[in-house]
């Protein structure tokens, strides 16, 4: 390995173990503690608040926006799968194939074009809109960035895998990433999980959720 290589997997531990600390924070602080008479299924609300209550019909206003929200879902994909390549990009196997004949591969910088356009949309809406800019602050529009420029050079990693300059530019946005990530709102990969979990467990405590099929 390189030493750009080594160099992105100190920030991958880094930022692994930041972000492994806030989870056991998070644990730490225990159980949701509620005091009034349970009258529903907690397990179920947990469930519902990660699946259901996810849907844009379900969410205070995403429905009116259908659009930017199937955006932000495939830039969520596409973070995830990058994520995924990035760590496949230390096995011989696989920079053999991308470096290979074979350019079935190509198939998946294709898909990344699309959820990495889907971000930098999301980054000009977020800059132009008169209703999301004031809400805005720095931080915002640096994780947005980050992530769409790491799916950017996820795409050129994937089509030019030989190239020197690809490589150690696509090595060095990783490292970047990994290494704001505990600082800033990317950080909510750990903090999302247990939202979700807390109001799942809050609805459902009260037999609020799942909705019922009448309501």
């Amino acid at each position: 390995m390189s030493v750009i290589q080594y160099l992105s997997i100190a920030a991958t531990i880094f930022c692994f173990c930041s972000l492994l600390s806030f989870f056991f924070k998070i644990v730490r602080l225990g159980k949701p503690q509620d005091l009034s008479e349970r009258s529903g299924d907690t397990g179920k609300g947990i469930l519902y608040a990660n699946t259901v209550a996810m849907m844009p019909q379900n969410k205070e206003s995403a429905y009116l926006h259908i659009p930017s929200y199937a955006s932000g879902m495939l830039f969520h994909i596409g973070l995830f799968s990058s994520l995924l390549i990035y760590i496949l990009s230390f096995f011989p196997f696989f920079n053999h194939w991308i470096s290979g004949s074979d350019r079935i591969h190509l198939i998946i910088p294709v898909f990344l074009i699309v959820t990495c356009t889907c971000g930098y949309l999301l980054l000009i809406k977020r800059a132009c809109s008169k209703d999301l800019k004031p809400l805005s602050n720095p931080d915002d529009f640096i994780s947005n960035a980050f992530v769409s420029t790491f799916q950017l050079t996820t795409i050129l990693y994937l089509i030019m895998p030989t190239q020197n300059v690809i490589v150690t530019l696509y090595y060095i946005v990783c490292i970047l990433m990994f290494l704001y990530m505990p600082f800033g709102k990317l950080r909510h990969v750990v903090y999302y999980f247990a939202a979700r979990y807390h109001l799942g467990f809050f609805y459902g405590w009260r037999n609020v959720w799942p909705l019922k099929e009448n309501e």
